[in-house]
């Protein structure tokens, strides 16, 4: 709202002072509320940036945790195969002849 809106076809003479300054209070006010709107408005994008960035850093942290099991699982494969491998050799070694050829 402009403040020019406000003034009557006979400029300021034609005003009272407590007219004019009504205009200007209604003009404060005015320019308060869109100043209040712009800020809600900036407040409403960053917490909408800050909720996406939370749902992105959840999705990191659980695909984060299934590589952790993916990780884990290869692991104890790993180490059944190497427990397997040493009883296979303890096993060869119980049955080999004791002047130790292959």
């Amino acid at each position: 709202m402009d403040l020019a809106t406000l003034i009557p076809p006979g400029g300021l003479g034609a005003v009272s002072v407590g007219g004019t300054l009504l205009a200007v209070v209604v003009y404060l006010l005015n320019a308060n509320r869109v100043d209040r709107r712009e800020y809600q408005d900036a407040i409403d994008r960053a917490e909408k940036r800050a909720d996406e960035a939370e749902a992105r850093r959840a999705a990191a942290e659980g695909r984060m945790d299934e590589l952790q099991q993916a990780v884990d699982a290869e692991r104890a494969g790993r180490r059944t195969a190497e427990d397997r491998a040493a009883a296979a050799e303890r096993e060869l070694q119980r049955h080999r002849p004791a002047g130790g050829g292959p």
